[in-house]
């Protein structure tokens, strides 16, 4: 009977960046607001230049993740916005201290590694 939980928490888990309603793309200015909405990664821009994206951790959600958008300076991300609202970032995000996450994130949504 423990394996077939296991199967099951195991197909959650792969699919559950295409059952999840999309990430909200939101688009500021200058500066990031004081608290981060759930769910909605943050693109950062400044002078027309697209700074960094930020979210709240899509694992324990008590810490900002920062992904620099800015080519000179690494680590770097790309990030694609789509024509459906979504965002794409290039390449997957790795939190390698505190909680560890390490996710690639399509079209608003989280895939886990």
């Amino acid at each position: 009977m423990n394996w077939i939980v296991q199967f099951l928490t195991w197909l959650r888990l792969l699919f559950a960046g295409w059952i999840d309603p999309p990430y909200k793309t939101i688009v500021v200015q200058a500066l990031l607001p004081e608290k981060l909405k759930n769910k909605a990664i943050y693109i950062v821009e400044e002078d027309g230049f697209e700074e960094q994206a930020a979210m709240l951790c899509p694992r324990c959600r008590d810490h900002i993740l920062h992904m620099n958008l800015l080519p000179d300076e690494r680590p770097c991300w790309t990030i694609i916005c789509h024509d459906d609202g979504t965002a794409s970032l290039h390449p997957s995000v790795w939190r390698k201290k505190d909680c560890g996450v390490h996710f690639w994130f399509r079209r608003g949504r989280v895939f886990w590694t």
